[in-house]
């Protein structure tokens, strides 16, 4: 099996309907070979749910969503792999399945929890299997909100500000912090790899939550066509 829709129903944050769905043979370079995970409103296309504000169901009050005050500042391309897992999607292509077994056909292939949507959107019962000894990454910006607190232990807190990141980190969790092109490096915490040392994230595996407490908090420049935009926070 190279791919499979391990979840469909309500979203965590609003209750709308949505879709998540694990691939693989992922062409993405930073990231590496990692199965990706994509959670899509399944009523509305990507570009349209961003068009309309209904991506609000799978990012949350995610800064970097964009609205009528502000311009889009994610990074993911929705016209691209997004769009092309949906249309995928509609035409019935993706075998229903648990993650876990899912994943238990993949050896340890490292999972990416969110390749667009917030894992935290899903409810933490989809995600079984995730945790464990296998490598992973994934973010969320829904740290403060109540049904994203089972989630400690299996992605980072994604941040916008070193206030943010204290936070969060006060909190409990291991925090991801994107910081503006220039601005200078946190006191706390590491570069990404990616960045410092080339590393894809299939190599590095720091990404992952809290099950690892000594590890330390990571920050990275923005980056992507929307990176002038990413101001300090």
């Amino acid at each position: 099996m190279k791919a499979a829709q391990f979840y469909r129903g309500p979203s965590m944050i609003d209750g709308h309907e949505i879709v998540a769905i694990a691939t693989t043979g992922s062409a993405n370079r930073k990231t590496g070979d990692m199965i990706q995970t994509w959670i899509l409103r399944t009523s509305h296309s990507p570009t349209e749910a961003v068009r309309l504000g209904h991506d609000r169901s799978i990012c949350g009050e995610c800064p970097h969503r964009g609205d009528s005050q502000k311009p889009r500042t994610c990074y993911v391309n929705i016209g691209q792999a997004p769009q092309a897992v949906w249309r995928a999607f509609k035409a019935r292509r993706y075998p229903k399945a648990t993650l876990a077994d899912f994943l238990a056909q993949r050896g340890d292939q490292p999972l990416r929890m969110g390749s667009y949507g917030d894992p935290a959107a899903v409810p933490i019962a989809a995600w079984d299997g995730a945790a464990g000894t296998r490598r992973r990454a994934g973010y969320t910006h829904q740290w403060r909100k109540p049904f994203a607190q089972p989630f400690r232990e299996l992605v980072m807190a994604s941040c916008d500000g070193p206030g943010e990141a204290i936070e969060a980190a006060r909190q409990g969790w291991r925090t991801f912090l994107v910081q503006p092109v220039g601005a200078p490096a946190p006191l706390e915490g590491i570069e990404c790899l990616a960045d410092s040392h080339g590393k894809t994230c299939e190599q590095c595996g720091l990404c992952r939550g809290a099950d690892r407490p000594n590890a330390p908090s990571i920050w990275i420049e923005a980056h992507g066509t929307a990176k002038r935009f990413v101001g300090a926070t």
